[in-house]
């Protein structure tokens, strides 16, 4: 179809924000989430919320996916895959292999399909600054649907290659569970030594050892705020994606490979709906604090 209007499969924490910033610029929009009580206040002249996703079909010139796991991207590809024939892009966090296989059906079809997987917390995506990664096989791809991740975000990194979107993302993730891992392994040490949690911080704030996680999670961790930006269980699911590769590639990363343990506990121990910096609490059992 002619007309612009992008139809949005999962509106939860991070496509809350996506949804209010395309708002902001006049795009008409075409919502669907298994709870439509959860979004109704998203509901305006230029957005419609509908409780199938048929009448998103047939709307929408493009169709983001801002879902979580792979079984739950493959359930509404199914649900599209014969009768959309637009813009088709992956904006959350799915496995290299099904990334591939909706890439070469769809293509088959006639259609373009981009993985578009984003990095930002719940404030980055109510404010704009989301990071999206993605994967594309020309450059007219990318300026098809520039104008949402303008809309949505502060940065566009190209990787040519659908696909290579969810590699990097999934290698960012690792990376990120390492780094608030050691950061509260510090902590506890720190603390079984009677060093005071402030005079840590203090010290990590104004060392080499500074980060962006240091500075967004480890005032959290000190606040004891858990309320999910990005959720233990969905960081477990990207590790999990990680260990995959890593097993797929036999290749060595000792202190990836480690992470799964204290993972594992903190889903068993119920903090999967938390922020993955919860994982402090068990961090500080594993060692009777």
């Amino acid at each position: 179809m002619s007309k612009i209007n992008i139809g949005i499969i999962g509106v939860g924490i991070m496509g809350r924000g996506i949804v209010k910033n395309l708002q902001k610029n006049n795009i008409s929009l075409s919502l669907y989430s298994r709870n439509i009580n959860k979004i109704k206040d998203l509901e305006t002249n230029n957005t419609k919320i509908y409780d199938s996703t048929e009448k998103i079909i047939s709307d929408s010139s493009h169709i983001i996916f801002c879902l979580t796991e792979d079984k739950i991207v493959l359930e509404y590809y199914n649900k599209i895959k014969d009768n959309f024939k637009g813009y088709l892009l992956d904006f959350g966090t799915t496995s290299p292999e099904l990334t591939q296989h909706i890439n070469s059906d769809y293509r088959k079809r006639g259609n373009i399909f981009l993985d578009s997987p984003m990095t930002g917390s719940k404030l980055a995506s109510e404010t704009g600054n989301i990071i999206f990664m993605v994967g594309h096989e020309n450059e007219d791809e990318i300026n098809a649907c520039r104008f949402i991740w303008n809309a949505t975000g502060k940065k566009i990194i190209p990787c040519p290659g659908v696909g290579n979107g969810q590699k990097v993302k999934i290698c960012l993730n690792m990376v990120q569970a390492e780094i608030l891992q050691s950061y509260m392994e510090g902590m506890v040490l720190a603390e079984k030594l009677g060093v005071s949690e402030n005079i840590f911080l203090d010290v990590i704030e104004n060392s080499a050892a500074r980060s962006g996680i240091s500075d967004f999670k480890l005032k959290c961790i000190q606040e004891k705020n858990y309320s999910p930006n990005f959720s233990l269980k969905n960081m477990n699911k990207d590790l999990n994606h990680a260990l995959d590769l890593i097993l797929e590639m036999n290749i060595s990363l000792p202190q990836a490979m480690s992470l799964k343990t204290i993972y594992s506990q903190g889903i068993t121990s119920n903090l999967g709906e938390e922020d993955f910096s919860s994982l402090i609490k068990v961090n500080r059992s594993l060692n009777n604090l």
